[in-house]
């Protein structure tokens, strides 16, 4: 989600009644100046829950539970403060996108969701009313039930079905065609139905809106699944299918992450509905993050082929960048979730579960399978590849259990594995230090130019020297020569007859301090420097130098936390504020521009 300004949350708390939100939740009786009611997040007869509408906050004298209506918004509907922030412009009729806080645009979108949702009603009737989907559903053994639950629609094979009824709904063409439920036709125009005769699986978010929809063929066509493009109300990588089953993930503190619509579906038909599945042919960060404020506790639960085996590998380096270590369910035979649970049922699926593999044991088999061992030179690149495995391991610790118990299964001796570790991780480091003298050297370049144009000014225009010193004095953090710099320019007679640069060279200079004083003079033309609207200008460019080169310190921080395989909390705090101290700068940096 975008980077909301202060001032724009600060517009949405002034409009929000605490009482008034809270009262969605909870039965409220007022009490003097205060409201009380029995708290929602623990287990109580007498009420313990005060809510003050003057302060506005909250407070439960039971369990300690206390905010403002952000906080127990963010509570009770477990959302990041983003999210929440969110949530409640969504309750205010305010809509929020990269710092915009736009009225038509929400009620844009408002208008987005009502189509949707017609539309699923639009869809879910046609199966009702159709054999064809019926008849696929029970081939599949999917209980009735579940129809409802995830309101599976059909999409008729006619051209245009959903257009029509639309239309006769009073809905506008062009809001149908950015929802992308209708297409028009390269040829001459036409306009007709995007989904037909497909099984449809409306996508919901977190706050039970329908997003847009994905398309299973019922017939033999070429595309398998079609899904909603991208559009003002449907972000792919911010949601997940299923996001239902995230409470039940909560409640059981794990989830199961599939490949598909039918895979969440079908675990469900068997009792289990804590499964959610990426919308897209791999996870994103956004989604990994969604999942994880449910639960830490994943279980990657994709087909068994080697399309499976790759999406779950990239999974696996996603859920690491934010610190969760998922297991990894193999699936044997090439089999999906939906065949293995119709061929062996519920109880071999669950220990398929507690069978699951940690990320190390995972590429660890994933490894034995891929090389032959027996063959030399497949055996060194093996070994390669395990070196570099078991360097990720931040703990020694750990490290060395596993390290023992490789080299036991590999009969190889532990004390060279340990030799070939060292040594990877000593060369990964030298060459974080090396990063770090190129970034620094770089970064001494750009001072000393600026250093040498500042200078110029100083000694070419004494009538704008306070401005320019004014303007470049950060030029002393990191040159050290700055002060020395001006100290002797202070030196320079101005109302004498003997030339400026013949001055300065008489006051036998050291010899690194007289190579830069040369350098100064070497210019074409002094006149440039005299003219008042070129120093104007340059005032203004080293307004935006010293951002600039603000965030490149910051760039160069963050470009070596990103060298780290992971990040301890601490450090990752540091993370996250580097990346949003550098987003501002580059906001006040495009101002200036």
């Amino acid at each position: 989600m975008a980077y909301i300004p202060e001032d724009k949350i600060e517009e949405i708390k002034d409009q929000l009644d605490i009482v008034n939100i809270i009262s969605e939740y909870v039965d409220l009786k007022q009490s003097g100046n205060n409201y009380i009611g029995l708290c929602p997040f623990h287990n109580e007869k007498t009420p313990s829950f005060t809510v003050s509408s003057q302060k506005g906050i909250f407070h439960c004298f039971g369990c300690g539970e206390g905010g403002d209506t952000i906080s127990f918004i963010m509570k009770k509907e477990n959302l990041s403060y983003p999210e929440a922030i969110q949530f409640l412009a969504d309750k205010l009729g305010i809509f929020i996108e990269t710092g915009k806080v736009d009225k038509e645009l929400y009620e844009h979108r408002k208008k987005l969701f009502a189509i949707n949702n017609e539309a699923k009603l639009f869809f879910f009737h046609n199966l009702l009313t159709n054999q064809e989907p019926k008849k696929y559903i029970a081939e599949r053994g999917l209980k009735k039930e579940l129809i409802n639950k995830f309101m599976i629609g059909y999409a008729t094979d006619n051209f245009q079905d959903l257009l029509n009824y639309m239309v006769k709904k009073g809905y506008k063409i062009e809001d149908l065609l950015e929802l992308g439920l209708v297409k028009k036709s390269r040829k001459n125009n036409s306009l007709y139905d995007a989904y037909r005769n497909r099984l449809i699986f409306p996508i919901i978010d977190s706050r039970k809106n329908i997003i847009g929809f994905g398309g299973r063929t019922l017939s033999n066509d070429r595309a398998k699944y079609i899904n909603s493009p991208e559009s003002l109300v449907y972000h792919k990588s911010n949601n997940v299918y299923g996001v239902m089953n995230l409470r039940n993930a909560s409640k059981e503190n794990k989830v199961i992450l599939v490949e598909g619509y039918m895979d969440v579906i079908s675990l469900s038909n068997y009792g289990i509905d804590y499964s959610v599945a990426s919308l897209g042919t791999s996870l994103t960060i956004e989604q990994a993050k969604l999942i994880s404020r449910y639960t830490k506790n994943v279980y990657i639960c994709y087909d068994g082929d080697e399309a499976g085996i790759n999406a779950a590998e990239r999974a696996l380096e996603i859920f690491r960048n934010i610190n969760v270590s998922p297991n990894i369910v193999k699936i044997p035979d090439g089999l999906d979730p939906d065949d293995y649970l119709k061929k062996y049922g519920r109880d071999s699926f669950n220990q398929l579960l507690e069978n699951s593999l940690n990320p190390i044991l995972y590429k660890y088999n994933n490894l034995i399978d891929e090389y032959d061992l027996n063959d030399i030179d497949q055996k060194v690149v093996f070994l390669k590849k395990l070196t570099e495995l078991l360097a990720e391991i931040e703990s020694k610790l750990v490290r060395d259990e596993y390290i023992n118990r490789f080299s036991d299964d590999l009969s190889i001796d532990k004390d060279n594995l340990q030799y070939e570790i060292d040594n990877y991780l000593n060369t990964k480091v030298k060459d974080i230090r090396t990063k770090k003298e190129v970034i620094n050297n770089k970064s001494n370049d750009g001072y000393k130019k600026l250093l040498l144009e500042s200078l110029r000014y100083i000694i070419f225009n004494p009538n704008i020297s306070k401005d320019i010193i004014e303007v470049s004095n950060f030029l002393n953090e990191k040159t050290e020569f700055w002060t020395k710099a001006l100290n002797i320019i202070e030196k320079i007679d101005y109302s004498s007859e003997e030339s400026i640069k013949n001055q300065i060279n008489n006051l036998n200079l050291e010899k690194n301090t007289k190579l830069i004083f040369d350098a100064v003079f070497k210019v074409k033309d002094y006149n440039y420097y005299l003219n008042e609207d070129n120093a104007k200008n340059y005032i203004k460019s080293m307004e935006k130098n010293k951002l600039i080169i603000e965030r490149d310190i910051l760039k160069a921080q963050f470009i070596l936390l990103e060298d780290y395989d992971k990040l301890t909390d601490e450090l990752k705090n540091v993370y996250n504020k580097l990346a949003m101290d550098i987003f501002k700068l580059d906001i006040d940096i495009k101002k200036m521009t």
